[in-house]
């Protein structure tokens, strides 16, 4: 399980730390399980596997590889999604992503993604909002905070959807 530590150290990948040159699966399946485990060291499956990337493929989720190798674009794509994935449904993530896609570079929306995770983390486990020890009540609003946050970035991406979709019927 992961500690208060390693979430208050934790630093999202920037854009440019992903490596430039194209990779092969093995070599993203290590770089996102890395990237992603402090959050999934307490879930008996593996965080990331060749099946899972696979699958969002056949899914149109990402976009396939080019000649089995894969771009930042997809390193970046992945991050989010193994991330967003316990929280969000994938088609929430997919359309998410696009809306923010469609309105700037992919290299600035990921970046905009990784400091707004982190100054999520840090307003969340920030040691003078939140002792060490919960009492049952802070438990409870913390799960019926993840409901409501969970609920509302839902509701964002859907009104974001269908705004486009009316833009694109006028």
């Amino acid at each position: 399980m992961f500690t208060l530590e390693d979430i208050r150290n934790y630093h999202c990948p920037r854009w440019k730390d992903w490596p430039s040159i194209d990779l092969y699966m093995d070599q993203v399946i290590s770089l996102i399980e890395e990237s992603v485990s402090p959050f999934y060291e307490d879930l008996p499956a593996k965080a990331v596997t060749s099946t899972m990337i696979n699958n969002y493929v056949k899914q149109k989720i990402i976009v396939p590889s080019k000649n089995k190798k894969y771009r930042r674009e997809h390193l970046a794509y992945l991050y989010v999604l193994f991330l967003l994935k316990p929280v969000l449904s994938l088609t929430d993530i997919s359309n998410g992503i696009s809306f923010m896609q469609n309105n700037q570079t992919n290299e600035v929306s990921y970046n905009l993604f990784c400091d707004e995770l982190e100054a999520a983390l840090a307003m969340a486990f920030d040691e003078k909002e939140h002792s060490i020890e919960r009492r049952p009540g802070d438990i409870i609003q913390t799960i019926a905070l993840a409901f409501a946050y969970t609920l509302l970035a839902r509701y964002y991406i859907a009104s974001q959807k269908e705004t486009v979709t009316n833009d694109a019927e006028k």
